[in-house]
């Protein structure tokens, strides 16, 4: 829902606001003819003072609005009567109105919605939208005002969106961008610029990869490096949006050091299997073997001293250094080979990736830079992408081991290539945190449990994240989860149990400081102290929303037998 200190400003605030806005001529006026077709039905969202309303009716739309607050809209109609009928109550992310749009503005409103509701809201307004039907939305770009919580002196919520993650929501939910207009601030405010984002409403989902299909069936490929790269993005961006900083230049930046800890997972079971699998052409033939397979092979002989050689050391060695518990010799080594995995990504298949054009290395912020489309391409369609890519790391495999290591055909690679930490293992330091309680109750029903009847869940499915970080682990009852199996909770079913997870998080905070906070500020790009459970719901709401409405994962909501 709209943000009530925001809404309370607006409210009190009615008169001068009025007055300060009828005083300019809007900047996004310009673009209504290059944005909507002559005599559209188009809908302003957040109409104010009815500015921009009457300017599309002058130019010949058939235009209506919403504004939340009663007294802006009262002082609109009052000012200009002939909008009586065409000015209407409604707020994102719930406008509900009898009528589909050609068209829709949504100006200098977006950045006041918590970020929870960023995709419900984009959601609403392609609903509101006819097939074919066009988005301009308008949001600040530069905002030098703001302070650490978001909120401007006047106490108003400016929720900081990158318009290239706006174009990604959108892309999404079936929002194709289609193009961008920047402009200053209309009220004359030194230091604020905007962006107006233009969509239209699709009426499928299909991406085209002609540009990573290409590296893949063109680049020539002498090692696996170019296929874990891929690999890694496709991990990284399924993992969330906050994995990313965007940059002005329209770029997404992503940090080598969270490229580099999934290749060392990737490629621990090839280099620590019994049977020597070749990762380049070179090593294939007795060559020149892979950049970091000496350190890794080194890492996993001081782990398996340390764990007791058995099948079980990746995953001893993944929780340990997930709790920030390994023993200082093997964190040394381990530190030389993330090192020296990053050099090589720096060196290889950034270097090499179609002729060096498709990615760069920003040494100031430690990123691999990329093309805000190229990214926008992983997030939407890369949980299907990274299949095909292992199996042509396999079958690349296969043909590096054809004449000197037959027995490794495709199939034995892609067992390691599937190799996971084992996830009930990781779910017992959670399990040991709720039962240290007292009392514990189901996070999804509020039943209390019993030893007997605890279950450690995961909100987001296993089978559909491979997440096992603390903040996804939570208590259940048995027989709630036998229920929920591989279901995804609804987002409102999610905003019901807000209180319930959040109570959860805190004691997994309490009981694992380290291991829960390191894991939040990947998740989340960052952890701030203060407000770390706002950022982390936002965070569940909105992977889950991603999950159900992109890739059709089932709803699920808890009903009591």
């Amino acid at each position: 829902m709209a943000d009530q200190e925001t809404l309370k400003f607006y409210e009190n605030q009615a008169a001068s606001v009025f007055q300060r806005y009828e005083s300019v001529v809007s900047e996004v006026q310009r673009y209504f003819s290059v944005s909507f077709p002559a005599g559209a039905k188009v809908l302003d969202v957040g109409a104010g003072s009815g500015r921009d309303l009457r300017e599309l009716l002058t130019q010949g739309y058939d235009a209506y609005g919403v504004e939340p607050s009663e007294s802006l809209r009262k002082l609109a109609i009052d000012h200009h009567p002939h909008l009586q009928s065409r000015l209407f109550s409604g707020q994102l992310p719930q406008i509900v109105l009898p009528d589909q749009y050609d068209g829709i503005l949504c100006s200098a409103v977006f950045m006041h919605l918590p970020e929870m509701d960023h995709v419900e809201a984009l959601i609403n307004l392609r609903d509101l939208l006819r097939p074919g039907g066009r988005l301009l939305v308008s949001i600040p770009t530069q905002r030098p005002d703001i302070g650490s919580d978001n909120r401007d002196g006047d106490g108003r919520l400016f929720h900081s969106i990158a318009p290239d993650h706006l174009i990604l929501l959108g892309a999404r939910l079936g929002l194709e961008y289609v193009s961008r207009f920047d402009n200053s601030d209309s009220l004359g405010r030194g230091g604020i610029q905007w962006a107006s984002l233009l969509f239209q409403r699709s009426t499928g989902l299909v991406r085209t990869l002609d540009r990573i299909e290409s590296v893949l069936r063109n680049d020539r490929k002498t090692a696996t490096y170019k296929l874990a790269l891929l690999r890694a993005f496709c991990d990284l961006a399924e993992q969330g949006d906050k994995v990313v900083t965007w940059g002005i230049d329209r770029k997404a930046y992503v940090p080598i050091e969270a490229i580099a800890r999934l290749w060392l997972i990737y490629y621990w079971p090839l280099i620590t299997s019994p049977v020597f699998i070749p990762q380049n052409n070179s090593e294939g033939r007795g060559g020149k073997p892979l950049a970091f397979r000496k350190l890794l092979t080194e890492l996993h002989r001081l782990c398996s001293e340390y764990y007791g050689d058995t099948a079980s050391v990746f995953t001893l060695f993944m929780i340990d250094w997930k709790r920030q518990r390994l023993p200082a010799q093997i964190e040394a080594v381990l530190g030389k080979t993330l090192k020296s995995i990053g050099s090589t990504i720096k060196v290889g298949p950034i270097k090499f990736s179609d002729q060096g054009q498709m990615f760069d290395y920003d040494s100031s912020t430690r990123s691999v830079a990329l093309d805000g489309d190229l990214w926008r391409e992983f997030a939407l369609t890369g949980y299907w992408v990274r299949d095909s890519l292992l199996l042509r790391w396999a079958e690349l495999t296969a043909q590096f081991s054809r004449k000197y290591h037959p027995a490794v055909n495709a199939g034995v690679t892609l067992n390691l290539l599937l190799t996971r930490a084992e996830p009930e293992r990781e779910q017992r330091i959670a399990r040991e945190v709720f039962l240290q309680k007292e009392v514990i109750n189901c996070v999804w029903s509020d039943r209390p449990l019993t030893k007997a009847q605890l279950d450690v869940d995961h909100a987001l499915p296993y089978a559909l994240l491979h997440n096992n970080d603390l903040w996804n682990l939570l208590p259940a009852h048995k027989a709630v989860n036998n229920a929920k199996r591989d279901r995804v909770p609804s987002p409102s079913f999610l905003v019901e149990r807000r209180d319930a997870l959040i109570s959860s998080w805190q004691l997994l905070a309490e009981g694992e400081p380290r291991t829960f906070s390191n894991e939040l500020s990947e998740a989340l790009g960052g952890y701030r102290s203060k407000s770390w459970e706002v950022d982390l719901f936002a965070h569940i709401k909105t992977q889950a929303e991603r999950l159900i409405y992109t890739r059709g994962a089932r709803p699920w909501v808890y009903q009591d037998a």
